[in-house]
Formats: structure tokens, sequence, C-alpha cells
């Protein structure tokens, strides 16, 4: 690719090529199809190189011979936009791709074509505009917000109609293509009249043992090769849609993983599970890590699953914190979340990784129940002294406003209104001085919140006032806070 003369283009070009310098590839990847795929992911790069579908949609989609798949991250700042991969215009991409995981990445999506010149809506769009695809996280949770806007939604995992999705691709126009697309069962094709019978579930992990191909230093995992080693939740969290609709949960064997770490030369890997400590195989699986010597990370642990080696390889991995999600400060909290742990197992995980070594810990917590009471806030600083007592040098608390979502058991639950949430957060942080504490922002969990429950006729109002990000950021939270009052 020719380096753009442009000041403000050559910004944006450097500024890829410096995401691009810091991915090592560790598995080959043909780049030779004559169907150019972009795969975006409209969040900006250290989420996008933190989710393994960045790297692994792309892999799944460049084995059909036929497409060429480069990957695409947002930034604000962008209007060009340039594949990491060999830093072609986006315009030169005639399928966009949009790998979705949250609903707030709706205004960034929005933002990407508003700069494309792209109408927003798809019955606005013809021939020459690039066919818009959605997929992603966020289909399990919501099936309606993206469908105004995109030309094709996939619901689900992506392996189960990979063939048929891929092959539907390279149709010579853009009403091929939604044909070809609208004959798979997880496809909803809105021009069409095609609705999705089903969300894609079930794929048989081990079996493609999904992995990436290249290793970031940038992102949640650090320098780490991404692996999916378990798929779906035993758990009945009140607050999660995955331990409601992605049952059995799917894991691969340790065997397989092995097999992977004997192909390729990397010894450091971020393992993504639900929560590892569920995982049916872990001393087998740790018989692997210390059997090649690995460093590993993982992407959640829960408390009252945590053995002693387990603990032991992440702090010889070189983990310094150590990281649980208690929830709630009282059994009362917790038990209406469901999330089926004691104060007694809090205690025990707390001791038992300060025996380890730990001296770091960092604690994830909901608020925001309409049956929570100040003494139930106050509970929150008991857990937090605790870990002092028993030695923790550093007590980080981290704090997010429930956010009940459609599709879980709080589905019919509102969240609480914004003035009632700034008091709790406010109470909190006066009550929690001495601690580390940070929130996750009100604003934007409302925002999350009014899209998530948002119907498709209120999507297209809005998309149609939709001017630039900030002016429809404010409209989404005035919104979402009216109807919370």
């Amino acid at each position: 690719m020719r380096k753009p003369r442009r000041p403000q283009d050559f910004l944006e070009y450097e500024k890829v090529l410096g995401f691009k310098s810091k991915e090592r590839q560790v598995e080959n990847l043909k780049l030779e199809g004559d169907v150019r795929v972009a795969l975006i992911v409209p969040n900006d790069y250290i989420v996008a190189s933190s989710g393994l579908a960045f790297y692994y949609v792309q892999k799944l989609l460049n084995q059909h011979p036929r497409i060429r798949c480069e990957r695409f991250f947002y930034d604000e700042s962008f209007s060009k936009y340039y594949s990491l991969e060999t830093q072609t215009p986006l315009d030169e991409f005639p399928i966009w791709l949009f790998s979705v995981s949250f609903e707030n990445d709706l205004l960034n999506l929005l933002d990407l074509l508003k700069k494309k010149g792209i109408p927003l809506l798809w019955k606005d769009r013809e021939e020459h505009h690039p066919l818009v695809v959605a997929g992603g996280a966020v289909t399990y949770l919501n099936t309606e917000f993206l469908l105004p806007v995109a030309d094709a939604v996939y619901y689900g995992e992506l392996e189960k109609h990979l063939e048929e999705f891929s092959e539907a691709l390279t149709g010579e126009k853009k009403e091929d293509i939604l044909k070809a697309l609208a004959e798979i069962p997880s496809m909803n094709v809105p021009s069409l009249g095609k609705k999705h019978s089903e969300i894609a579930t079930g794929v048989i992990v081990d079996e493609f043992l999904p992995h990436a191909h290249i290793v970031s230093d940038a992102g949640v995992f650090l320098g780490k090769l991404l692996v999916e080693l378990g798929r779906g939740c035993i758990r009945r969290c009140a607050f999660c849609i995955f331990g409601k609709n992605l049952k059995p949960a799917r894991f691969v064997r340790p065997d397989r993983f092995e097999s992977l770490v004997e192909e390729i030369p990397w010894k450091e890997y971020g393992l993504i599970s639900a929560t590892i400590t569920d995982y049916p195989w872990l001393n087998e699986l740790l018989d692997v890590v210390e059997r090649h010597q690995l460093k590993i990370s993982v992407s959640s642990l829960r408390l009252d699953r945590l053995s002693e080696r387990l603990l032991k390889v992440l702090k010889e991995s070189g983990q310094r914190s150590f990281t649980i999600a208690p929830e709630a400060g009282s059994q009362k909290i917790r038990d209406i979340l469901k999330k089926d742990i004691t104060d007694e197992q809090i205690e025990i995980a707390l001791k038992m990784a300060r025996n380890v070594g730990f001296d770091r810990i960092k604690m994830y917590f909901i608020y925001g129940l309409e049956e929570e009471t100040e003494e139930d806030l106050r509970a929150f600083r008991k857990i937090g002294e605790l870990a002092l007592q028993m030695g923790y040098r550093e007590v980080h608390m981290s704090f997010n406003p429930l956010i009940p979502k459609p599709g879980t058991d709080f589905e019919e639950r509102r969240m609480e209104p914004v003035d009632v949430l700034r008091e709790k957060e406010k109470f909190l942080k006066e009550y929690l001085k001495g601690f580390r504490v940070d929130f996750e922002s009100i604003r934007e969990s409302v925002i999350q919140y009014t899209i998530a429950r948002a119907s498709r006729e209120e999507i297209v109002e809005w998309v149609k006032s939709f001017e630039n990000k900030k002016r429809f950021r404010k409209m989404i939270f005035n919104e979402g806070r009216k109807r919370l009052c």
C-alpha cells in the first residue's frame, strides 16, 4: 500500500502501523482471495485485541479459498480507516462484517458509517454501497437493535454455519449474497423478510480448538496467545445471559490444547472460558502448563472453586494481582443475584491466595438493586477490611450498576433511576475511603440499558436523527433517564 499524502490520512496510517508493529503472527494466514471482506470491531484497538473474535473470525473466513478477510478497528479520530494487514483503505472492501460485543458499540458503528458516507439504515442503501453484516456476542442478548442498520445479522456461533456463510459471501452481486445468507437459519435478512429461526449454539469447540494466530502486545492479555477452552457456563447468575442461554457448557480437552502447544512455538497463553475454575479437567490442564513450562493468564476465576495449585501457576506466570467477583457485599444480595457464593467461601479464597503470595486483589461488585439497603452497601467495606486484615497491601474494588438485560432472569426488572444510582455511588465513594475504588460510568450504563431494551421501531427513529456520536449519546442517555424516572 502506497503511503497516503494528506497529513491527516498519514497520521491515521501511522497509528495503524503502530498497532500492527505490536503484533506477532505465530501461524500462517493466507491473504490471497479475490473477495475482500473487512472484519471490523467497532471499538478501539485495545478492546478489539483483547477479544478472540478479532483474530478467530478472520482465521475462519480465510479458510475459504476465495475470501481475503482483513481486520479493522474503530478510532474516533479516523476518517479513512486502514486495515491492519496491508493498510488498505476500508473503501476498497465491498463487504463489511461488524463483530459487536456491546450495545454501546452501536454508537461507534453508526459513527463509522456516517464518516464513510454510508446510509445508516439498510433500506436507504443502494447496490454500490458495501454490504453491512453484523454479528457477535451481543446477538445472544438482543435480537432487535442491529436489524434497522445491518443488511443482515448473524445470531450466535459462526462455526455452526461457517461453510454456508463463507460461500454466501462469494456471490457476484449484493442481491445474490443476501439471498444465500437468507438460507442460513441463524441469519436475519430484513430486506427479504427473512427472520432468524435460531440462535446458533451447540458447536463442539473441541473440534475447532478456537485460538488466535496473532499475539498482541496491547490489550488485556499482553503477549498472550488467546485460546478458548470453554464456551457456555454451568452457573445460574440471574444477571448473566450465558448461564441461561448457553447450556450445556462445552470444553476443549487438555490433550487438544497440548497438541496446539506442540505445534506453535509460543510459551504464553490467555485462556478464555466463562470461568476456568469450572473447567472439568483443570489438573490435567495444569499438567500440560507445567510440562511445557508455559505462562498463562485466565479470563475469569470462580472463587468457590479455586485451588492452590492454580493460584501458584498464575503467580509463577507473572500475575501480580488476584481477581475475583463476589458481586455483592451481603449474602442477601448475592442470593438475589443467584451467585451461589457464601461469606465463608470468600474468606477461604482470600486466605488461599494470600498463602500463595498474592498481596494485591481486585474485586468486582454489582450495586443498584431495588432491594439494596444501606446495610448492604456497608457490607462491601467488610470484605475490603477482611482482605486488609489478611495482609493484602492493595485492595481494588470495582463497581458496576446492575443493568437488567433481556434474556436473563432480571429481564422484567428496571434499572434504578439515575439519581438513585448517583446517591449510592456517592455514598460508596465516601464510605470506602482508603480503598482503591472505581465505578463504571452511570451515563454509559444507562445508554447500554436503553439500547438493549429498545424496539426496532425506536432504533429507526433514533438513527434517523443521528448527526454525530456526541449528540446521539446525549439523546440516548436522556431518553433512558426519562424512562427510569
